[in-house]
């Protein structure tokens, strides 16, 4: 970052600083003059109400506004040429900053960041970073792994589903660790996976789930977002559990989610919407899961006489060792 530029985000920083003196000590006092308010905008390559990770992202979005008083804006982009052009739109538009959920808007977020560096720009996933741009890793895989742990002391049969949208990297991950929790506890159990194509396609997803139900599977995994409610219909067709993952979802289908593994991605949308606000925001690599509080397990209070003590307690044993960098649930 050159000198001017830095002299321009010090600058934007003192006028959010004395923006947030005032507030606090004189009510509604107005902003000083010239000082722009606090935005953020949120890029979205799905619907945010899917139940799942955009809608995590939304509702994020949706904290910051209420919590931080900030202008908010969410914008859907898909296609490369659209995430390019809604990142400039909104870096050229005052939002001092803008996230992009999901490791797609990586690539065109670190063109964005050298094109606007007094812009703060936030991607989950990726590998590219800048003193402006910081790439933010959930590591969901925590507690998918803890999912697993809970399967293998749930499945009868020794044979577990785990389906999921997309064969994107951390998706894998997610998969990956969710059979090598099921493995710690049965290393015979088989886990039937198998990737959609789609996040949206419910009815394709009760096809794969029901296929899946005829191959002995008792258990259902998934990672699908909206789609999941077909897999919630086939297991409850079959009188089986399933899992949630991304959000709580135990509202979608409380007769069937026995526990869903969650990240708290409106949490850290707002803590990363403080830093850019108060001026401490840092770019680079940065990861978060079970240590930071970023990631869990929410069981469903209704299905709770069917996790064992001896399942719980193997769960809560993953985690302690997991946060503590002892156990490694997956190869990075």
């Amino acid at each position: 970052m050159n000198p001017s530029t830095r002299a321009l985000r010090a600058l934007r920083s003192a006028a959010q600083s004395a923006c947030l003196l005032l507030l606090a000590t004189c009510g509604e006092a107005p902003p000083p003059a010239g000082a722009r308010p606090f935005a953020v905008a949120l890029l979205l390559a799905g619907p945010e109400n899917d139940e799942g990770w955009n809608q995590q992202a939304f509702e994020g979005l949706q904290q910051i506004e209420r919590e931080l008083g900030a202008k908010v804006r969410k914008v859907t982009a898909k296609s490369a040429v659209e995430i390019e052009q809604a990142l400039a739109a909104a870096a050229g538009n005052d939002f001092a900053l803008v996230f992009g959920h999901g490791f797609e808007f990586n690539a065109p977020a670190s063109k964005a960041a050298v094109a606007f560096p007094d812009v703060d720009f936030v991607t989950t996933g990726g590998t590219l970073v800048a003193e402006n741009l910081a790439a933010v890793v959930l590591r969901n895989e925590e507690a998918s792994y803890q999912l697993g742990v809970l399967a293998g002391h749930l499945t009868k049969s020794g044979v577990v589903s785990s389906l999921h949208g997309e064969a994107f990297e951390p998706v894998k991950r997610v998969a990956a660790a969710f059979a090598a929790g099921a493995r710690s506890v049965r290393a015979d159990v088989r886990v039937v996976e198998e990737y959609l194509g789609s996040w949206e396609d419910a009815v394709l997803a009760k096809e794969k789930a029901l296929a899946h139900a005829a191959a002995g599977a008792d258990l259902f995994f998934q990672n699908v977002d909206a789609a999941g409610a077909g897999i919630f219909e086939a297991a409850r067709a079959k009188g089986a559990l399933a899992f949630g993952c991304n959000r709580d979802q135990t509202g979608k289908a409380p007769d069937v989610i026995v526990a869903s593994a969650v990240a708290e991605i409106p949490k850290l949308m707002v803590e990363l919407a403080k830093e850019a606000r108060d001026g401490t925001f840092r770019g680079g690599a940065r990861s978060f899961g079970l240590a930071e509080g970023d990631v869990r397990i929410a069981f469903n209070p209704a299905l709770a006489e069917r996790v064992p003590a001896a399942a719980r307690a193997a769960m809560e044993a993953a985690a302690a060792a997991i946060a503590r960098g002892e156990l490694s649930v997956v190869p990075r």
